[in-house]
Formats: C-alpha cells, structure tokens, sequence
C-alpha cells in the first residue's frame, strides 16, 4: 500500500513528474537557442560593445516594468548608417505579453518615424516625447532624447499586457531623473559640437575633450571642445567653439580650427 499512497501524495503536493521536467527544459534550451542563433548574447557585452563603437556612455533607464521576465538579452548593431543602434529586450518564454524591448540610436542616426501617428507627451520642463499605440496585438512605443541618443521604448499590445503608456513614461522619468544627477553642465554644447562635426566632416569622432567655458560678457559666453576624427587611414584634431547667449542659450556660432 506504501507504494500508491507515496505516489498519490507526490502528485498532491504538486511534484512535477522527471517527463515533464525534461520536457521544461527541453523548451528552456529551444528558446535561448533561438535568441543566441538572432544574434543576440548578453546584455552587458552588448552594451560595451556599443559604448566602444560610439565612443560615448550608455545608460539605461534604472526603471523596469514590474512584470516578470524570464530572459534579458542585448544586441550592439553595427552596419553603416541608420541601423546602427543597441537593442536591449526582455521577454517572458510563457506569456508573450511580458515582452519589452529598449533601443537606442545616435542622435545623428536618430529614427524619424513619420509613418506613425504620435501622441505628444511632456516628461519633464525640458524634456518631450511622443507615444504611439498600435492595433490590438501590434505594439506601443514611447520615443524621447535625453543626452546623446534617442530612446525607443517598445512593448507588446495586447489585451492581457500589463504595460501601458504610464508605465512607460515612469521608466522614461527614471532615466531622465538619473541622467540629470550626473550629466554635467557642459554636456549638451558637447553633444552639439560632436553633432555638427561629424556632419561638417562626415566623419567618426573618435575622442572627446572639454576644454572649459569663457564667459565673454553678459550676452555671450564660448564652450570650447577638442574632437578627434577619423575615417579610414585618415586622422585628425579639431578645436569646436560653441559661442552663445548665457541668458537664452540661444547660439551664436560655431568655430571650427583643425589641428
């Protein structure tokens, strides 16, 4: 009798049994397989590789859906041109609807999106976004800058998905709150002074100097930056002074003195 009563209380209490078990992780292996083959690996790796090939820093938004994920994988995309950007996705293997994806493109690169019909949002005083909301079982997308990139915020729409527009914009103010805490005064002059010259010179900005500020008067003041290009077998300097109106910010002009 020990034997039927012991295996009766097994299956009570929930136990799965070692065919199923097996079955679990056969599906497990199946879908990191399937993520690994798409080309994607660990976020970390992704992101440095990333940071490396932009030659800037890389945050993402502290905050994340409360939902459960059972896998967080990244890719760093590095063909020429607008497709250049980080892709960073969480997913749930058991209910496609906990499906989130972050990505980020180079504010030269950013993503225009025209197809698309945006709500217009305000995150902070300073900072704007849009936010678009597909058909049912598409997919709603928040889109902001903050420093030197665009970020998509991307999740699934479904009728059990428990990510909205409101959650969205929590995580986008999570990123723009500790951008804020660390970004120094100079950081935008310096995005601006790499934007311009790279599109002045077509060519990559490999390094990046903050020369200081002069205050020339009530009306005017100057950021100064030392870039470093280069594009194939070809390198160079350049000094890039951002002379503007420290009451407005509005700019005056830009210098460029090749070194």
């Amino acid at each position: 009798m020990l034997g039927p009563l012991l295996f009766a209380s097994i299956l009570s209490l929930g136990v799965t049994p070692v065919n199923d078990q097996a079955t679990m992780e056969s599906s497990e292996f199946m879908f990191q397989q399937a993520i690994f083959e798409s080309g994607a690996g660990l976020a970390e790796e992704a992101i440095r590789a990333c940071e490396k090939r932009f030659g800037r820093e890389i945050q993402l938004p502290p905050q994340v859906p409360a939902v459960a994920f059972t896998h967080q994988y990244g890719r760093c995309y590095g063909l020429a041109g607008l497709d250049e950007h980080l892709e960073i996705h969480y997913r749930n293997q058991f209910k496609p609807e906990n499906d989130y994806k972050i990505e980020l493109y180079p504010l030269e690169n950013r993503q225009q999106l025209e197809h698309l019909s945006f709500q217009a949002l305000e995150l902070t005083e300073q900072t704007a976004a849009k936010f678009y909301k597909g058909p049912l079982n598409t997919l709603q997308l928040l889109v902001f800058e903050k420093a030197d990139w665009q970020y998509l915020l991307t999740t699934a729409n479904r009728a059990s998905t428990e990510i909205g527009q409101r959650e969205l914009t929590e995580i986008a103010q999570s990123l723009i709150h500790a951008v804020n805490r660390r970004e120094p005064a100079y950081a935008k002059w310096g995005t601006l002074a790499v934007t311009e010259t790279k599109r002045k010179y077509n060519m990559d900005v490999v390094d990046y100097l903050y020369m200081g500020r002069t205050k020339i008067s009530s009306v005017l003041a100057e950021e100064k930056f030392k870039l470093w290009l280069k594009k194939g077998n070809v390198e160079f300097g350049v000094y890039v002074t951002i002379s503007y109106h420290p009451g407005t910010d509005q700019i005056l002009s830009i210098r460029y003195e090749e070194i």
